[in-house]
């Protein structure tokens, strides 16, 4: 992987591009730090400089793993920008989110919109495959939680539960 370009957005956030496989490769950029709402349009602009205005007619990487904090601004620029490469029949793919970032990711079920590989190698293999739009592969909260831990959360969720003596609510399985 050859680095490509690298871009401080302040004091708490970097962003770095590299290609991975073969020419011209798959776009990806490392992330590090915080992305909040001061931080966030640094990776727009970062795009932009990157591959110029139409950075979105190709596919794009976003590695979360030395992300240590992400926010609502975060999210809606990860779900726009998705949109806007899907507009041309291109990706998003999120890889590595770890800590904070997975949590968020998995709370706002942005894994069900937008493929997140927990290995940059599995996301450039679902790249070079080229079916679109990728369906997003199943993605578990705490990575290595085994099945029967996820059984048995979902065997908690298929419980009803009493609220203030009158109604039954069911409360739904954790999907995982």
């Amino acid at each position: 992987m050859a680095v490509h370009r690298e871009h401080c957005a302040g004091p708490a956030a970097r962003l770095e591009l590299r290609f991975i496989g073969p020419d011209p490769g798959f776009a990806v950029v490392f992330l590090q730090g915080e992305f909040d709402i001061e931080t966030v349009p640094e990776i727009d602009r970062f795009l932009r400089r990157s591959f110029g205005p139409f950075f979105f007619k190709r596919h794009i990487g976003l590695d979360l793993h030395g992300v240590t904090l992400i926010d609502s601004a975060f999210v809606g620029f990860v779900v726009d920008l998705a949109r806007q490469l899907r507009s041309e029949r291109q990706e998003l793919i999120l890889a590595r989110p770890v800590g904070q970032a997975r949590r968020v990711l998995a709370l706002v079920g942005l894994p069900n919109l937008i493929p997140v590989y927990d290995s940059l190698e599995e996301a450039a293999e679902a790249v070079a495959r080229g079916s679109l739009p990728i369906i997003p592969p199943a993605f578990v909260m705490t990575p290595g939680t085994s099945v029967a831990a996820r059984s048995s959360l979902a065997k908690i969720g298929d419980r009803h539960v009493s609220q203030g003596g009158r109604k039954r609510v069911k409360v739904s399985p954790l999907r995982g």
